[in-house]
């Protein structure tokens, strides 16, 4: 597989997967410290990964504490030989600024147009987008598994910045 295929690949997943596995550990005490796996949906812009959260959720209190998290997307598969997925690891945080909330906010509704339609009454979207706030992930690293090409057959993609760092780099996985 070609390192351009490999991207079109990842970008293809995060199109067509609407939910994403959050994996977050706060920094507080020994509670918060224990991993914690949320599922939330999500809207690719880029390869930044924009959902929608409550800052007093569990995974929003430790992205507060701790920034650093991985997630997991992968389409549903009636067999491991059909496995597709990324498993990512980077940093979220809450979207600040204006320009930054809006183009989060269009990812999402462009991924998702039901949540427009919910934002259309200005009274309504203010009720509900009072209890949660757009939050962006961003990859440092993309691994793209693809076992319809063989077992644990794997890429690897390093990002900094939200833009790729040299070409995908297929991982030994013997």
């Amino acid at each position: 597989m070609e390192p351009e295929a490999v991207e079109a690949a990842i970008h293809r997943l995060l199109a067509e997967t609407t939910a994403m596995t959050l994996a977050t550990s706060g920094s507080a005490g020994p509670d918060d410290a224990l991993p914690w796996a949320s599922t939330v949906y999500f809207a690719p812009n880029g390869y930044d990964l924009v959902f929608l959260s409550s800052p007093t959720s569990r995974h929003g209190s430790n992205l507060a504490a701790n920034p650093a998290c991985a997630a997991a997307v992968s389409p549903e598969t009636a067999s491991w030989r059909d496995i597709r997925g990324l498993q990512l690891e980077g940093r979220a945080a809450v979207v600040t600024g204006l320009a930054a909330k809006a183009r989060a906010m269009a990812a999402y509704c462009a991924k998702f147009p039901f949540v427009e339609a919910l934002l259309a009454d200005p009274g309504e979207a203010a009720r509900r987008l009072g209890k949660v706030s757009a939050h962006v992930l961003r990859p440092t690293a993309i691994r793209y598994l693809d076992n319809t090409l063989g077992f644990g057959t794997r890429w690897l993609l390093r990002l900094e910045d939200g833009r790729p760092v040299g070409p995908p780099e297929r991982e030994n996985t013997d």
